[in-house]
């Protein structure tokens, strides 16, 4: 499996965060967040600088739809940041981008249960925004995330479906989920196996002072069972990359760590 790490959880330079990535042999970095901002909307220098690296850019997350609450904000981001984002991917091979299910009114990391339905208008702009990826020959891999409506993968693959849009993915992140659900979100993985087109790995200790305070550490320290996850990646063909996320901060020795971690559980 191709193991990467999302650049800024070392550097927002990247640069400086390949540097310290290489230096424990990781070659493949997914873009999101840089000193001048999040991709794509930076200066066009860091892009440049990106290319100069020499490294494999595996996916790019510009944020789409992580905060949308509303039809004007999604209209305006579909327009002003989707265009931008798009022609970088194909300028990189990407098949896609990584994105979000639209946030919850009120939500907050240390509250994301906000109490209220979600809108009718969710699988209408994710329909919307599945047709224009299709139509520029990309995917959108929605990512799981507490503070949105598409919280969990069964959540996320069960509106996709209703949306019957046939380019939205799921970037299968179960640490995000656990952040939520205070535990393995192992049974979430069937409903989103056949659309898992991305992954992010990272994990965490139980939450015993709520989801406010998480303790991020290397997979397999945590509360999620790795080991299952891998394997039930495996049995069901996935061949994509897999990216670290470790949460924690950037220092070599941290990085090291999390990778040798997952290493250490792909191995067995």
């Amino acid at each position: 499996m191709k193991l990467g790490i999302v650049a800024d959880e070392i550097d927002r330079d990247f640069r400086k965060a390949v540097a310290i990535g290489r230096s424990v042999g990781i070659e493949r970095y997914e873009v999101r967040n840089l000193t001048t901002g999040r991709i794509p909307l930076c200066d066009p220098a860091e892009i440049a600088a990106i290319e100069n690296e020499g490294v494999e850019i595996t996916a790019i997350s510009p944020g789409l739809f992580k905060f949308t609450e509303d039809d004007a904000s999604f209209r305006r981001e579909m327009a002003e940041v989707y265009p931008r984002a798009a022609e970088l991917a194909h300028r990189w091979h990407l098949p896609g981008l990584i994105v979000f299910g639209f946030h919850k009114p009120g939500a907050t990391e240390a509250s994301p249960l906000a109490p209220c339905d979600p809108p009718a208008s969710i699988v209408d702009w994710m329909a919307a925004a599945g047709e224009r990826a299709a139509a520029d020959g990309l995917v959108l891999m929605i990512e799981p995330e507490p503070i949105c409506w598409c919280h969990t993968a069964t959540r996320t693959a069960a509106w996709i479906r209703q949306s019957g849009a046939t380019s939205l993915r799921i970037n299968y992140d179960p640490g995000n989920v656990a952040w939520l659900q205070n535990r393995d979100p192992l049974d979430d993985f069937d409903a989103a196996a056949p659309l898992i087109a991305n992954v992010h790995v990272k994990d965490l200790r139980p939450l015993t002072r709520g989801p406010g305070h998480p303790e991020w550490v290397p997979a397999g320290e945590g509360m999620i069972d790795y080991a299952a996850h891998f394997r039930a990646l495996e049995r069901s063909g996935y061949r994509g990359p897999i990216s670290l996320e470790p949460h924690i901060d950037g220092r070599v020795e941290t990085i090291a760590r999390a990778k040798a971690a997952v290493e250490a559980i792909l191995g067995r």
